[in-house]
């Protein structure tokens, strides 16, 4: 319930106000990992009903694991955790390669994650290249992926998330 109520506050902070030096809400919304945390819990994704997206910290709260789960199981995580002043995802595609992004910018408790590096990518295989999460009024989120393969970078998808928990 205290994750709960803590989201809220955030989502509502950082809707109310952009984020300015010396604002009460400077401490708790503008680091990204703690925008990370804050999303812990059971999503609902509203435009695929069969896919849930679960956050969920480990290693003693300094890991935020994402997990996307179908009836068929888990389909793909995300793993983020802080470096050095910033805040490093990586993304575990069910592709088999391991895209590293770093959170780059915030804007009024959004938080967005740009390509660092690939490992295990394969000839002809596409990758998360951008991550962008946007805190909604309503208490939604939307969650916005891009993937850069051979062809480029594709179009930006996005997902609305809604607390099932």
């Amino acid at each position: 319930m205290i994750r709960l109520l803590r989201a809220a506050l955030i989502v509502i902070a950082a809707n109310a106000n952009p984020l300015s030096a010396g604002t009460a809400t400077d401490d708790m919304s503008s680091d990204p990992f703690e925008l990370i945390a804050a999303l812990e819990g059971r999503w609902q994704v509203a435009e695929t009903p069969a896919l849930e997206i679960v956050f969920e910290q480990t290693a003693r709260g300094t890991t935020i694991v994402e997990r996307w789960e179908t009836a068929s199981g888990v389909h793909s995580m995300t793993v983020y955790h802080r470096d050095g002043d910033g805040v490093v995802a990586t993304h575990y595609c069910p592709q088999g390669n391991q895209p590293r992004l770093e959170a780059r910018t915030l804007d009024a408790g959004e938080v967005r994650f740009a390509f660092r590096d690939v490992t295990d990518l394969d000839e002809g295989e596409s990758h998360t290249h951008a991550l962008r999460f946007v805190p909604q009024p309503d208490g939604s989120l939307v969650r916005s992926e891009v993937y850069s393969g051979p062809e480029g970078l594709g179009e930006p998808s996005s997902y609305t998330l809604r607390r099932a928990d």
